[in-house]
């Protein structure tokens, strides 16, 4: 039990955590360091939503067929003038829609109303239509490999002149498929990202492709350029550093500037990689190679760095008033900053490049509260009278000593404090259950119950009174 953060568990939960893998991942990976030859077979986790599911992957199996046939040639070529090899066109599963065929041929096998529920299909005057056709298909598929989605791009010569059809066509947002909890790509990336403790994100599908194509294989993408709480969660999950890889122009810096804000405020280490004269990843490695691209990525700027440039944009840094407001405006963002010594650093940038005292700087600077500090300052002053401490004294000694659980059950059988006899029932119930008593695997039991928060008391309380003993 870790009394600072509140996370508990055994070794396998402490694996998983730790290296954010899946429970069958840590069992495999321990197995692996104690030299222990295993295999599991694991059953796919049944979902609601499985005939979804079913009826995506059926789609895209016709999507790929249709590709590599004699009907995809003029796409295959599309695909393959742009740079995609056959491994890449395989790797993200890429397929083609033809005409009006698919909803014929999945009704034999699916009611229409399943088919329209996640946008395959469309009822147009009640006759039944393929949503995509005459499209370029991009799967999109979740971490747990289930095509949720797709999203399909022009490529006819008649349709690239046609601006009244959009250049992508997405699946609406359906009962599988929320465009905010979805990252583009992370089926394959996720081990990667997981390994390297970072994540690269995206603005586009075919920027995401073509990082991969280089070697980058940690790489995402967002649907559109949102980026949501629901994504938010999902990177702090993964417990990674992030670098931010959108398009070159207004809309993407703008877009670098909010999310690298949302990832600060949430002390996510967040970089971003920079270069001129082309709009994006896919363009700028297309026409200047892989070597340039990876100079690119060596050298990205922190996101602060990132940010303190892009305020000064469309400043004149002549005038005074224009200076002022810049540098508020770069006070105001050094607020967001929790490593202290980058903060100084700027602090002494800022005030050597515009001769401002450091002093009225740092005046205008808010004070930095940590949490944790709150927390052992509530520790520190949490009082307990006689009675606690001689009961907490017990459970400490039941906690280590079986002939001590033994003696409370036989013998006292209660406590005055009614939480402090709930945890001292909890441990003769775990004991009895198994027939032995581990403090460590009692502290994965107990974490079932809101006795968890005694436990933790108790153990606070021992630590500070073994520290203030010793002193």
């Amino acid at each position: 039990k870790c009394f600072s953060c509140g996370e508990s568990g055994n070794v396998i939960t402490f694996v998983q955590k730790y290296n954010n893998i899946s429970f069958q991942e840590a069992i495999k990976l321990l197995a692996d360091n104690a030299g222990i030859s295993i295999t599991l077979d694991m059953p796919k986790k049944q979902s609601a939503y499985d005939k979804y599911y079913d009826i995506n992957d059926t789609a895209l199996k016709y999507f790929k067929n249709n590709l590599i046939s004699s009907v995809g040639a003029e796409a295959y070529k599309y695909l393959t003038d742009r740079g995609l090899t056959k491994e890449l066109i395989n790797e993200f599963n890429i397929g083609l829609s033809t005409g009006n065929k698919l909803s014929i041929m999945l009704q034999n096998k699916y009611d229409i109303s399943s088919l329209l529920n996640i946008d395959i299909s469309k009822d147009i005057g009640g006759n039944i239509y393929d949503t995509f056709q005459n499209r370029i298909i991009f799967p999109v598929i979740d971490e747990d490999k289930n095509v949720i989605a797709f999203s399909g791009r022009k490529y006819l010569s008649v349709d690239l002149n046609d601006v009244s059809q959009p250049k992508y066509l997405n699946t609406k947002e359906t009962i599988i498929f929320k465009k905010s909890n979805v990252l583009y790509n992370i089926n394959n990336s996720i081990q990667e990202i997981k390994k390297s403790k970072e994540i690269i994100i995206t603005e586009g599908f075919m920027d995401t492709i073509r990082m991969s194509s280089i070697g980058y294989k940690n790489v995402v993408a967002l649907m559109g350029t949102a980026f949501t709480k629901e994504h938010l969660e999902k990177i702090k999950s993964y417990k990674c550093r992030v670098v931010l890889n959108l398009d070159q122009d207004n809309a993407g810096k703008s877009a670098t500037m909010s999310i690298g804000d949302e990832l600060i405020k949430n002390n996510i280490d967040v970089s971003v990689i920079v270069f001129d004269d082309y709009k994006d990843s896919d363009e700028y490695i297309v026409n200047k190679g892989r070597d340039a691209f990876d100079l690119a990525y060596k050298n990205r700027i922190s996101f602060i760095d990132f940010k303190l440039k892009y305020l000064r944009r469309n400043r004149n840094m002549s005038d005074s008033v224009e200076i002022s407001k810049y540098i508020n405006q770069a006070i105001e963002s050094l607020n967001n900053i929790d490593d202290d010594i980058l903060r100084e650093l700027k602090i002494n940038e800022i005030s050597r490049e515009f001769g401002i005292s450091d002093s009225v700087i740092k005046g205008k600077l808010k004070e930095k509260v940590h949490k944790s500090v709150e927390v052992k300052t509530e520790v520190k002053n949490r009082r307990y009278n006689k009675y606690d401490i001689s009961e907490i004294r017990i459970l400490y000694l039941m906690l280590h000593y079986d002939e001590v659980i033994n003696e409370f059950e036989s013998s006292l059988g209660y406590l005055i404090n009614d939480n402090m006899s709930k945890l001292a029932y909890k441990i003769i119930e775990f004991r009895n259950d198994y027939g032995y008593f581990e403090y460590s695997d009692f502290i994965d039991y107990i974490s079932e119950f809101e006795d968890i928060n005694i436990i933790v008391s108790l153990f606070t309380f021992i630590v500070l009174s073994a520290s203030m003993t010793s002193a």
